[in-house]
């Protein structure tokens, strides 16, 4: 034990980083330790850095992911975009969707269609969908979405003009967004993917339908079995 102890004291301090790093730092340790063939088991290594004045770090101030959106849900958009292959006089051609969920009451309120997702574009569809947010009343103070580059000029700069606040979900974590990625899995699976779609307009009023359809007809668990429209 005196031998492990020599050990740590000699080399613990190039992995006190920072706080994240100190709470992984009896696993990293014994990480070390194994290939000097030295085993100890985690709860050991935490003891003798408790003994040498080096305590566990407190818990991250703040709250939890899953508590700023449950918490901020009545004035949080969800926003993402996928893209979908559409048949033309020319062929097969991706088609790029945006869509904007409402989380606190699930509602889509925004669910568009282009094959030329530009700035001009992409300004416009900010602009409807803070005037659908005006119709419903509802005043959004974040708008969660990716790091998507198309998403992070004229939409964000039209949506941070009217003070809302932008929140950009870590890389490679689609599960920060779920909620939207569960309505782009449920609009696929349930509708474009079950369709022949033959030039934009198809794509348009597929979008609307379902929309309505999600709006109007469909009950969410997660607002106690309630419709987003009612």
């Amino acid at each position: 034990m005196r031998g492990l102890s020599r050990v740590l004291g000699n080399g613990y301090a190039r992995f006190l980083g920072g706080r994240r790093r100190q709470r992984r730092l009896p696993t990293r340790l014994r990480g070390e330790l194994l290939k000097l063939g030295v085993t100890r088991s985690k709860g050991c290594i935490a003891d003798i850095l408790r003994r040498n004045g080096i305590p566990p770090s407190p818990q991250r101030k703040g709250l939890s992911w899953q508590q700023f959106l449950s918490r901020h849900a009545e004035v949080l958009l969800c926003v993402d975009m996928f893209t979908k292959e559409v048949w033309t006089l020319s062929g097969l051609r991706t088609a790029y969707v945006l869509f904007v969920l409402h989380l606190g009451t699930r509602r889509i309120l925004l669910a568009e269609a282009t094959f030329s997702p530009n700035g001009r574009w992409m300004g416009q569809m900010a602009r409807n969908l803070l005037m659908s947010c005006e119709d419903l009343e509802i005043a959004p103070r974040f708008v969660l979405h990716d790091r998507d580059k198309l998403l992070a000029w004229d939409f964000d700069a039209v949506l941070t003009s009217a003070l809302a606040k932008v929140v950009k979900t870590p890389f490679r974590a689609p599960d920060a967004n779920a909620h939207a990625q569960r309505w782009e899995g449920s609009a696929t699976g349930e509708c474009l993917d079950q369709l022949i779609l033959v030039g934009m307009g198809s794509l348009q009023r597929a979008l609307r339908i379902y929309r309505d359809f999600f709006n109007g007809h469909r009950p969410h668990q997660g607002i106690d079995n309630r419709i987003p429209g009612q």
